[in-house]
Parts: C-alpha cells; sequence; structure tokens
C-alpha cells in the first residue's frame, strides 16, 4: 500500500509532484463516450494505444497467444480517496484468431464507483500513472472535476489535450514522408495560417471525394503531423545545445508551450473558415456584436447583423471550440440577435444532462459525423454535422435577395 499512502489527502499540484518523483510511467487522455459508456456501445473499459502498452506491458504486445492479459493490483483517485481494485490490462487480439478485435484496454474500473465510468466525466481530462510495486503493479488515477483543474494538468504537460489524443513521456514523432515540408520552416516557424494554408494546397476541398467532416478530420491530421515534424526538427537542436541558465531553459520552454497551446484553438478556427468559403458562404469571422462579443464566425455579416431590417432567423452563429465541456456557457450572450446559437466541436461524448441543459440555452452542437456514434443515441438526431450546418446556412443564404448589398 506504499503508492496509495503517499498520494492520500494529495491535491492535484502534489500528485503531479508525486508523479515526477516516482518516475512513474504515465498517460493523458480525454474521456470518451466510448469510454465511459455514454454512446452505449457497452465496450469494456477505457481505451488506450498500442504505443502506451507497448512501453508499459511489452510482454502483452504478442499474437502468440490469444487475448493476452495481466493485471493492476489497484488504482487510487486520491481527490475521492477511492481505491478500485483487480483491474484488466487485456490485448483483444482476436483478429489475428479469426475475429475484428485488435485493440489495448484496462478493464473492471469498478462500476458506477469510478469515475471513469461516470458519463458526467465524458470530455474531462484523466490523468492515468502506473509504477511497478513489489511483483505487481499499482497505479494513479485523476479525473479533472473543473476547468481549473485541466488547465494545471494541461500546464504541467507543456500541451492542450485534445479529443482523441494522447500524451505520455517517450512519445515518438511519427514520421510521414508522404508530403514534402518547405526547408525554411525549419528555420523559422511559420505561422499556423502558413501551415495551414499548405495543407488546403495538399489537400484541395476539389480532389477530396468524402465529406466535409472528414476532410475538416484529414487537414487537422496532417496539420498537427507537420506541426510535429517542424517542432521536433527545430526545438530538440536548441535543447541539446543547452542553456546558460535556468530560467533561461523555462523561458524557452513555456515558449514552446504557448505556442502548442495556441495553435489547437486557432487550426480549429482556420479550418472551419476554409471549409466555408470553399462552401460559398457568406460570413464574418471575429465580427463584434453587444458588448464587445467577438463570436468566432457569424452569418452573413456584421453589416447584416446591425441592419434591423435583416431577418433575425437568416442571422447564424457558430462558435468553435475542440472541447465545450463547461465551456459551452461562453456561447449563450455573443449575439443577441441570433436565438439559436451553434457549438462546432472536436469532443468526442457530453453526457445527456449536460446536453439538455445546452439545448435549454439554446445552444445547439456540431460534430464531424465520425463523432456522432460517440453521443447518445437518444440525442444523435438533435446534433447536426458540419456537412448538414453548411447546406442548411447555404439554403437560408440563397433565399435572401441582394445578400451582397449585407456582405462587407
Amino acid at each position: 500500500m506504499h503508492l496509495e499512502n503517499s498520494f492520500k489527502h494529495t491535491s492535484l499540484t502534489q500528485c503531479l509532484e508525486q508523479i515526477d518523483h516516482q518516475r512513474m510511467f504515465w498517460i493523458v487522455k480525454r474521456l470518451s463516450g466510448n469510454d465511459t459508456g455514454l454512446n452505449g456501445a457497452h465496450q469494456a473499459g477505457v481505451y488506450f494505444p498500442k504505443e502506451f502498452f507497448q512501453q508499459a506491458f511489452p510482454e502483452l504486445a504478442t499474437t502468440r497467444v490469444k487475448n493476452p492479459d495481466t493485471k493492476i493490483d489497484y488504482c487510487y483517485f486520491p481527490n475521492i480517496d477511492e481505491k478500485v481494485e483487480n483491474l484488466r490490462v487485456i490485448y483483444y487480439n482476436n483478429r489475428f484468431f479469426g475475429g475484428t478485435r485488435n485493440e489495448f484496454r484496462i478493464t473492471n474500473w469498478g462500476g458506477c464507483k469510478s469515475p471513469t465510468n461516470n458519463q458526467e466525466s465524458t470530455g474531462a481530462i484523466f490523468l492515468f500513472a502506473l509504477k511497478k510495486e513489489g511483483d505487481g503493479f499499482v497505479s494513479i488515477g485523476w479525473v479533472a472535476s473543473s476547468l481549473a483543474e485541466e488547465d494545471l494538468i494541461e500546464s504541467w504537460l507543456g500541451n492542450e489535450v485534445e479529443p482523441g489524443e494522447f500524451y505520455m513521456p517517450h512519445q515518438g514523432v511519427e514520421d510521414k514522408r508522404e508530403f514534402e515540408i518547405p526547408d525554411a520552416w525549419f528555420k523559422e516557424f511559420p505561422t499556423g495560417r502558413e501551415i495551414f494554408d499548405y495543407i488546403v494546397e495538399l489537400l484541395p476541398r476539389k480532389k477530396w471525394k468524402g465529406s466535409i467532416d472528414k476532410l475538416l478530420l484529414k487537414r487537422r491530421e496532417i496539420e498537427f503531423s507537420i506541426y510535429r515534424r517542424i517542432e521536433n526538427e527545430s526545438v530538440l537542436p536548441v535543447i541539446k545545445k543547452g542553456f546558460n541558465s535556468v530560467d533561461d531553459f523555462i523561458r524557452y520552454a513555456h515558449s514552446v508551450s504557448n505556442r502548442r497551446k495556441s495553435r489547437t484553438g486557432r487550426s480549429l478556427e482556420l479550418n472551419l473558415e476554409t471549409i466555408f468559403r470553399d462552401e460559398k458562404l457568406y460570413f464574418e469571422a471575429q465580427a463584434v456584436t453587444e458588448n464587445r462579443k467577438r463570436p468566432d464566425f457569424l452569418f452573413p455579416s456584421s453589416k447584416a447583423y446591425q441592419d434591423p431590417l435583416f431577418p433575425d432567423n437568416c442571422l447564424r452563429l457558430v462558435a468553435a471550440k475542440t472541447t465545450c465541456k463547461d465551456r459551452w456557457r461562453q456561447v449563450i450572450d455573443e449575439a443577441k440577435r441570433i436565438e439559436v446559437k451553434h457549438l462546432f466541436t472536436l469532443q468526442q461524448g457530453i453526457s445527456t444532462a449536460q446536453l439538455k441543459q445546452m439545448y435549454e440555452s439554446r445552444v445547439h452542437l456540431v460534430v464531424p459525423e465520425p463523432y456522432l456514434s460517440a453521443y447518445p443515441l437518444e440525442w444523435r438526431a438533435k446534433i447536426l454535422t458540419l456537412e448538414k450546418l453548411t447546406k442548411t446556412i447555404r439554403c437560408e443564404q440563397d433565399m435572401i435577395k441582394d445578400i451582397k448589398r449585407w456582405v462587407v
């Protein structure tokens, strides 16, 4: 019980310090609707990527035995002073034995007793840290319960935790050679706009055969890969060269971390902006409304919004947030003339209770079509995809005579 005792009654800050001090192997992710059981898929346990298990449990990464497994003696959650015992670590490899599954999971989280199985935890940051103790494994878990806790974990991590991504030590950079990167970018870090304009050249709308929902996700995937490659090749030499003082190192580390954080939200805005233009929609980004509010996208323009003759029901607001757990309320008062606001998010699942609050507050959700399955079945018909949203706005704008007179 040594590990449990060292974490008992610790704050999140102390917990993070202990994880570093005890050199535990950790992983950070956002809990999806699949993890918490929100979408009704009844998948067993929390999903982690293959790389995590290959490093933490290399003996399980085999296809010689069907569904190899081991156990973790317990997972202690310091913030609620609860412990889940006898977790099962399993590699479902039956694809190699005539089945279809090929994934690693940790199961036996203790049902409703565990915050990882609480549907209200969907979208929350989950920190899981592992350590050898005696002949077995023990672990620590922390599911962030507030924006302040999420901010603290992201500051400790040096990265914003995006939905569907995983963060852990000794994480390699995937080097995809399917496209070239301008040499100048390795000498001077490009802006987010420069990177995204280059991605649009690599993957233009006119050559894309699928939906715009999948186009957005594919462009984000490429953008993230390019960013990581540039960062690795430009930052690593500076680190290896060394610093003259700790203060110099801290300043440099903060600049790298801040650049990462600013990339995430800006990337999503640029992605949506490009798609709206490709779809021939009239809109204005960061237009000013009441009380100097600046919604991400206002359709068709601020000029139309400020003109009382322009019909209210043809005005649209679309906010963009990579995650919207506890952040969706920021959208409510961004434009008083627009009764229903739309919020585009990459979050993979939101609890039924929170969805009900959002829709009662007239904030309607928009998600990429592949993510719909992460949401409760009874809500999927009410949630728009990006494809459906753009078609709706286009139909509205086509019905307005002389719409260009309101376009800035």
